[in-house]
């Protein structure tokens, strides 16, 4: 005769945890929930937690869905998982849902056929309420297209033309520091490893770079502007070609970390030693500058305040309101390391700036989003 099973505890459910707190199912609820619209009284809210907590209570997220019709999980969409400058950004994705009681699902939008396969997937199967999107180009029908069905949709870090609702930095800004601060060291000769052109980043920092060459009236042959897919491989071809210049520039400004990373590689393979042969200011200040060879001097941007500000706006949008097109009002700021200094044939610093300076130039305008017109 089969040995019988021993019976498993019955998991606590909802009511049981009102009985034993003596308190109706809806107080409860509205507890768990974090809902404050109609709050319990401090002592009444401490021992409601304090029996869910005792009696191992676990909400029904099936069942909440079904009753409101609502995962409560937003999906993040990142180029590449594994770039160190987008996790920057879901740290302010993941602090902002988890305050709201959400869930974010990371989702890798660089993944060949992924714009067919993943993310709007997600959408189509209902597995999400909205999404953040840092894949789309200029012109991108995947984004066009869901964005039109109505689904809840932000950008982060880009624009799409025809897609409202998007959060970015002060991209030009942060190109004028990386500009002024080369400039200031006695470089004239100042090239740039420009991210995608069909990307609005990387023509906003483009620009921001154009602007300031030609307001400090330096020179800006075609030749010293290389375009890079902001991977460590592109950097390091991008690199490349500027060494193919019939005029070496002395200094790179590089808009993006890890294209940075692949460019000082071919620099150093081709014999050159960064700083004193050609100095290297790339975006983002990410932990991993400090321990680069020579730690890299960076343009530190606004990316986990992106993300929160992107998913407030997104959780807004699903609340009923309408999503807008903003830029971060926060100054970049310059982290001055070892990766720029004067060039070779410059003794003398310009304006005071060099390697020995103070670690980092700090200017900051007021965090204040601003909205831009469509």
């Amino acid at each position: 005769m089969p040995r019988r099973q021993p019976e498993q505890p019955r998991t606590a459910v909802l009511k049981d945890v009102a009985r034993r707190a003596g308190v109706d199912a809806s107080t409860v609820s509205r507890v768990l929930r974090g809902d404050d619209r109609k709050p319990a009284k401090p002592e009444t809210r401490e021992r409601i937690l304090q029996v869910a907590r005792e009696m191992g209570y676990r909400a029904n997220g099936v069942a909440r869905s079904l009753r409101t019709r609502r995962t409560e999980a937003i999906a993040l969409v990142v180029p590449d998982v594994a770039n160190p400058g987008f996790a920057e950004i879901f740290k302010g994705v993941q602090a902002a849902t988890a305050a709201a009681g959400w869930q974010v699902i990371l989702v890798d939008g660089g993944i060949p056929g992924g714009s067919d396969l993943g993310w709007d997937r997600l959408v189509l199967e209902g597995r999400i309420d909205g999404v953040l999107v840092m894949v789309a180009s200029i012109r991108d029908p995947v984004v066009r297209r869901v964005a039109r069905s109505g689904f809840p949709l932000v950008l982060v870090n880009r624009r799409s033309n025809g897609v409202a609702g998007s959060v970015v930095m002060n991209d030009g800004r942060g190109a004028e520091l990386a500009v002024d601060h080369l400039a200031s060291l006695g470089h004239r000769r100042i090239a740039h490893i420009a991210g995608p052109a069909n990307v609005d980043t990387g023509r906003r920092r483009l620009a921001g770079f154009r602007g300031a060459m030609r307001r400090r009236g330096l020179a800006l042959p075609g030749a010293w502007i290389a375009e890079t897919d902001y991977t460590e491989a592109g950097g390091a071809a991008a690199a490349r070609t500027l060494l193919e210049a019939s005029e070496r520039p002395t200094a790179v400004y590089v808009a993006a970390f890890m294209s940075g990373v692949g460019a000082m590689q071919v620099f150093r393979d081709a014999g050159l030693v960064v700083p004193d042969d050609i100095a290297v200011v790339v975006s983002d200040e990410l932990s991993l500058a400090a321990h680069t060879a020579p730690p890299l001097t960076t343009v530190r941007m606004p990316l986990s305040r992106m993300g929160a500000v992107a998913t407030d706006m997104l959780l807004r949008s699903l609340a009923g309101e309408a999503a807008a097109d903003i830029v971060l009002e926060d100054e970049p700021e310059l982290v001055i390391r070892a990766s720029t200094a004067p060039p070779r044939d410059h003794p003398t610093v310009i304006a005071g700036s060099s390697p020995g300076s103070s670690p980092a130039m700090t200017r900051r305008a007021e965090s204040r989003p601003r909205q831009i017109p469509r």
